[in-house]
């Protein structure tokens, strides 16, 4: 029998690292032997992924869920996409960014519904409708950074401020490990 690794989404800004929030989070993952998923861009996606991988040895492997397309509609900058740091990189001929929560057909919908659980670190747009998929879906959902970072967040699920609460919370949804 296929024992299979739970998959657990990161989701964040493509633009600011928040390298304090998204190393930590890579590094407990992958001692874990948990699978990571990110959308493979930059940002929180690239240090997530980074610290993920530097785990030597490991089980879980880096997956990016990556747009046909750019947020302009032009082909896909293949320096910026994959991020080095991913493993199993996943073209989707999707939208790359949801302009709505009822966007049926975006990578932020593959993105929620391919994880087992979500950790969500600061970002814009695409990152709050992330988070409302995961609620709209029922996933377990953590947001991990600075209070002030989700202001603009309509909804509000569980927050962390500390990498002991986000693994508490991987304990609470997988069992501990």
């Amino acid at each position: 029998m296929i024992k299979r690794k739970p998959i657990i989404g990161v989701m964040g800004s493509h633009e600011q690292d928040w390298e304090e929030y998204a190393d930590p989070v890579g590094d407990l993952l992958a001692r874990r032997g948990y699978n990571l998923l990110t959308g493979a861009g930059g940002g929180v996606m690239t240090v997530v992924a980074r610290s993920f991988t530097q785990v030597e040895p490991r089980e879980g492997v880096a997956i990016g869920i990556l747009p046909a397309v750019d947020y302009k509609g032009q082909k896909l900058d293949t320096e910026e996409y994959p991020n080095p740091y991913i493993e199993i990189p996943m073209i989707t001929p999707l939208s790359a960014k949801a302009q709505s929560d009822a966007m049926p057909f975006s990578r932020n919908l593959t993105n929620v519904m391919t994880a087992q659980a979500l950790i969500v670190l600061p970002g814009s747009h695409g990152t709050r409708n992330e988070v409302s998929l995961g609620l709209m879906y029922n996933k377990p959902l953590i947001m991990f950074g600075p209070d002030e970072a989700f202001d603009n967040f309509p909804e509000d699920p569980f927050r962390a401020d500390c990498i002991t609460q986000v693994s508490r919370f991987l304990d609470d949804v997988f069992g501990e490990q």
